[in-house]
């Protein structure tokens, strides 16, 4: 967990999907699933039974949040980042509701508003935002998709359109992807129907994108899509951005406790030897870092950052 901000290298734009990340609102059945089983290497973490129609596809079903951790730890193993790219959640507002199910077992409550002082709100929000951070945080590009919601005139007429999802869940989820896509859905002269991408924010439509050249409107499907935003990231290399095919792969260090563990003990001996004082100075780092007072052999694998911070600490004094 090594960090050397001497060495950083500024960010650059990778023209493919990974490491994109995107919120797909849309109609029952007008194609959302079907535009995630087309991204290349793709898993999709199916919350509802939506690609009975879709051979070839790999898809995990998810129907408790206890899964979909167990997932996580699957997606660090080496061998699965060599096999898939893009994780798909399917549909992100499923997902939100197993999250705050977990935490309403954990609890033990049949509803989060019975936990005390907004404490279920929080561990909700704690929990759901840290799991899709994680896939992130190893270098899987993430496709979401929502139903969609349309907001009616009293003539019942549809005047707007927004994401399906609590205003928490879309909270969170607004602040990590890079794009919201609102599919809309027109009829031509024919009778015909045509399937659109907005991903630009209008009075009646809830989209957005980072990508300033995206085009507001693109024409629905998974090829299309991509080209467009290759088009939007190439606009963005002639206005001064670094843009690059592909994204080294990302990697995400974990902690060896054991190790670390073997580390704190050969220094802290090291260090009391040389001076005895060097304890309570120890001990001190120890308590500024954990908030209260604590020996090394009290540290837990699940706090494997932690004693890692104070190893650090002894290096320094070393």
């Amino acid at each position: 967990m090594a960090i050397d901000l001497l060495n950083l290298k500024p960010s650059v734009i990778s023209k493919d999907l990974r490491e994109k990340y995107i919120l797909l609102a849309g109609s029952p059945k007008i194609g959302k699933t079907e535009f995630c089983t087309l991204a290349p290497d793709a898993l999709i973490l199916a919350f509802e039974k939506g690609t009975n129609a879709r051979p070839g596809a790999f898809v995990q079903p998810i129907e408790k949040w206890a899964e979909f951790k167990l997932t996580l730890k699957q997606l660090e193993k080496p061998e699965v980042k060599d096999k898939f790219a893009t994780i798909c959640i399917d549909t992100v507002g499923i997902a939100y509701d197993l999250c705050e199910k977990f935490i309403c077992q954990q609890a033990g409550v049949q509803k989060i508003g019975d936990i005390p002082y907004g404490g279920g709100y929080a561990s909700l929000s704690k929990e759901f935002e840290q799991s899709l951070r994680r896939i992130t945080m190893l270098g899987y590009g993430l496709i979401m998709t929502c139903h969609l919601k349309e907001t009616q005139n009293s003539e019942g007429e549809v005047i707007g359109y927004k994401p399906d999802l609590n205003n928490r869940c879309l909270k969170i989820v607004n602040g990590l992807v890079d794009i919201i896509g609102v599919i809309t859905q027109t009829w031509n002269e024919k009778g015909e129907s045509e399937r659109w991408i907005q991903t630009r924010a209008t009075p009646t439509i809830s989209a957005g994108s980072r990508f300033k050249y995206l085009a507001p409107k693109i024409k629905f499907g998974y090829n299309e899509f991509v080209d467009a935003l290759r088009e939007a990231i190439e606009m963005e290399e002639k206005n001064g951005a670094t843009v690059v095919d592909q994204l080294a792969p990302s990697t995400v260090e974990s902690v060896d406790f054991a190790s670390v563990r073997a580390e704190a003990q050969k220094l802290w001996s090291e260090l009391v030897e040389r001076d005895e004082n060097n304890a309570a100075i120890i001990l001190k780092k120890i308590e500024m870092i954990m908030g209260h007072k604590m020996k090394l052999s009290e540290f837990t694998e699940d706090q494997a950052d932690l004693l890692n911070l104070a190893v650090e600490e002894m290096r320094e004094m070393i």
